[in-house]
């Protein structure tokens, strides 16, 4: 098993349906044996530039543990699926658990 960080960019016209696909996401991570170490939600954010006319997405992050079994199911999931703009998957040397940069700035402008 390997640690990945994953971002997601979902349109946010379908704001129903990415919360649906992420917990599928979870729950094949969690019935496969897999660890989340970190799921951060970064809400709707501008985007650098339109993604198929869309200016605003959902950002998701996550830190998980998986095989590789786990990882390309979620590859196949995430390719067919025409709600998520864009996506990164990393290999990681070590678990992530700490909050990312993102969640520290909004802990900071909140508090």
């Amino acid at each position: 098993m390997k640690n990945y960080e994953i971002v997601l960019l979902f349109s946010v016209n379908e704001e129903n349906l990415s919360l649906q696909t992420v917990e599928k996401f979870k729950k094949i991570i969690s019935d496969k044996g897999g660890r989340i170490d970190r799921f951060e939600d970064w809400g709707n954010l501008k985007l650098a530039y339109p993604i198929n006319k869309n200016t605003k997405a959902h950002y998701i992050l996550m830190n998980i543990n998986a095989s590789n079994e786990i990882l390309d199911e979620l590859s196949g999931m995430i390719k067919f699926n025409d709600n998520i703009l864009r996506h990164i998957m990393l290999c990681c040397k070590k678990p992530i658990t700490e909050p990312s940069s993102m969640m520290k700035k909004e802990i900071n402008q909140s508090g």
